[in-house]
């Protein structure tokens, strides 16, 4: 497992389309499998381009992960049945590709986590994942943050003896 290079980057809030569930742990992958593929057919369906790849934000429960996963679209797609717009939030994110299996993803999640304190930022919502090359490639991880309101603490500095 490894994380790539961290980026700060300021960004617009985004319309996506996207299926909401409740899964157990074991169900994740075949859930936002079948997200991905009701949100790639109404696109289809309505001839409408993707406007982003694949994402997914996930909350643990005490009984498995509420889910949503969807694709970014642009303000021309018409929710029916289980899919359903919302916006991801616009504003500053802080992001780093993962590489490795999915288990290890915690691992980029704590590395952000490191970056935004160590730079004086903290989170501003809930993370996603995306997944720009599918399954194949690095899963894209994005934190929203703003800069922390915290006064850094002062240290305490001796005077030198002239």
């Amino acid at each position: 497992m490894t994380t790539g290079l961290i980026e700060l980057s300021d960004h617009p809030p985004q319309t996506v389309a996207v299926v909401y569930g409740h899964v157990e742990n074991s169900e994740y992958d075949d859930f936002l499998a079948a997200a991905f593929g009701e949100v790639r057919r109404m696109l289809a369906d309505q001839r409408l381009p993707a406007a982003g790849p694949p994402f997914a934000r996930y909350r643990s429960t005490r009984i498995g992960l509420d889910v949503t996963a969807g694709i970014p679209v642009d303000a021309d797609f018409r929710p029916s049945g289980r899919v359903t717009t919302e916006q991801l939030p616009g504003g500053l994110r802080v992001a780093a590709p993962h590489v490795g299996d999915h288990d290890t993803v915690g691992f980029t999640y704590e590395t952000l986590e490191v970056w935004m304190a160590g730079n004086n930022y903290v989170p501003a919502g809930d993370p996603w994942e995306s997944f720009p090359d599918g399954a194949a490639g690095p899963t894209l991880v994005t934190m929203p943050c703003r800069r922390s309101t915290a006064i850094p603490r002062q240290q305490h500095v001796r005077p030198c003896d002239a």
